[in-house]
């Protein structure tokens, strides 16, 4: 069972993946809020996250710098957990170019399109990280 460390502004879409990941039985999953204080990378190193899940928009804790700035954070602290991505790509094209070559630069490991993801996909890749 995989580690997954949840970060995702939108209430309702969070609790939704969490609630899949339960039920998938391959995650342990934990939310964190977002919050002006909160360390990302200290959270992922005391919870052995496997998998750090968030999310990028233009609201404010989860811009592509704010979630760049926290990727090179966890990847000191928690070298092995794994950084995945979450984005809008019809509602913020420039987003989801931006987390695209997040990926191709090797700041990321990987990346979905939230309105374009299915439920067993997620899954699925979050299983082979």
């Amino acid at each position: 069972m995989k580690n997954i460390v949840v970060c995702i502004g939108n209430g309702l879409l969070c609790e939704a993946i969490i609630k899949m990941l339960k039920i998938s039985g391959e995650f342990k999953p934990f939310r964190l809020l977002i919050q002006k204080k909160s360390n990302i990378a200290n959270d992922c190193e005391a919870l052995s996250a496997d998998i750090l899940l968030i999310d990028v928009s233009y609201a404010f804790g989860t811009t592509i710098e704010t979630r760049l700035n926290e990727a090179k954070q966890v990847r000191e602290k928690a070298s092995s957990c794994k950084i995945v991505m979450l984005c809008d790509e019809n509602s913020a094209p420039e987003i989801a170019l931006e987390v695209a070559n997040a990926k191709k630069d090797g700041f990321i490991d990987a990346f979905f399109y939230s309105s374009s993801v299915t439920e067993k996909y997620l899954t699925a890749v979050l299983a082979s990280l």
